[in-house]
């Protein structure tokens, strides 16, 4: 691994261009975002499918569209669109993954990929799918199928447990790489170990405001994209049918698709915007050149065994070409925003 040649520029980003380097990495890394993300995807598909089609089956064998019909069909789109917030990032793990490695110019096959996320299986699912409310909101709704609508359980309940995850995701976002891409423990007796709740406070704290506003920016623009994902399909559909009508079809998996597909871009623009809070912060680029320069020079183990800062002080002057990686193409391919 070639620390101080990277994929893309390591080099501080606004919203907006983090938002176009998300585009180029979706083409330049199709496998990170069709085939892994899906993969860790597939089975809440599964089991959001079988946890609402009652609702999209009652209005489909109503005669007429009732009011009784409109009632199910926004409890199905709401819990429907709940579900798939409160479970992509836990279904993102194999696309961080990948895609982390992939910046390095390390290619991963999924067997990899999945074997790596299966050793950090038991912090993934306590941080990701209990205390962020996935699974246990999954297990909620077991106890609702087939039954009739309540006001508070259906159509209130639901947005008050988005709203509560989106204020904590909003100010500690980048969670998912930290357990997934630094291996950062729950806890540990030593004090020199830095921790998850330690990592989360070190990174987040400093940029509460601009990532509170960052996320707020990213969750409108993914609304309007799934609408403009949802409503091509309709198009399509009924340009090639004459059927424009949001039918079983649509509702059962045209408005899931459209939702899953905006949530494995959104793992994308998270996974940059971490690359870009250490950038700030840390000054990253300049760790990857001295990593990078002190590997070359004492070996593989040495960053294992010495300071950063140490390491700094032995090595020689990195090259002009090394301190400026964002002047740099890989393989021939420049993916800078």
């Amino acid at each position: 691994m070639q620390l101080d040649r990277t994929h893309i520029a390591i080099r501080v980003r606004t919203l907006s261009e983090i938002g176009d380097l998300g585009l180029r990495m979706v083409r330049r890394y199709p496998v990170a975002v069709t085939r892994a993300f899906f993969a860790g995807a597939a089975p809440w598909m599964v089991i959001n499918t079988l946890l609402l089609i009652f609702l999209p089956l009652r209005i489909a064998s109503d005669e007429f569209f009732t009011d009784e019909s409109f009632s199910d069909m926004v409890r199905y789109m709401t819990w429907m669109a709940a579900l798939v917030v409160l479970q992509t990032p836990l279904a993102g793990a194999f696309s961080t993954y990948y895609l982390g490695q992939a910046v390095f110019e390390q290619q991963p096959t999924l067997r990899d990929t999945f074997a790596e996320i299966w050793k950090m299986k038991g912090p993934l699912i306590w941080v990701l799918g209990f205390k962020r409310l996935a699974i246990p909101t999954t297990a909620f709704l077991v106890l609702r199928i087939g039954s009739e609508p309540n006001a508070f359980l259906d159509y209130i309940l639901p947005w008050v447990v988005v709203i509560f995850v989106a204020i904590v995701r909003s100010n500690r976002p980048f969670v998912p790489e930290m357990l997934i891409l630094e291996r950062c423990p729950l806890r540990s007796r030593s004090p020199n170990v830095i921790t998850l709740k330690r990592r989360s406070k070190g990174l987040h704290t400093p940029m509460v405001s601009e990532l509170g506003g960052r996320f707020l920016a990213v969750a409108f623009s993914a609304m309007a994209l799934t609408g403009s994902i949802y409503y091509s399909l309709i198009w399509v559909r009924g340009v090639a049918t004459g059927n424009w009508s949001a039918d079983l079809v649509a509702l059962v998996i045209f408005y899931p698709l459209a939702l899953w597909s905006i949530a494995a871009f959104s793992v994308v623009v998270r996974l940059l915007g971490y690359l870009d809070a250490r950038i700030r912060l840390e000054g990253w680029e300049v760790e990857l050149a001295i990593r990078a320069e002190a590997i070359r020079q004492f070996g593989e183990d040495a960053m294992n065994t010495t300071p950063v800062a140490t390491v700094a002080e032995k090595v020689e002057p990195v090259s002009q070409e090394v301190a400026s990686p964002q002047e740099e193409t890989v393989m021939g391919i420049e993916v800078e925003a």
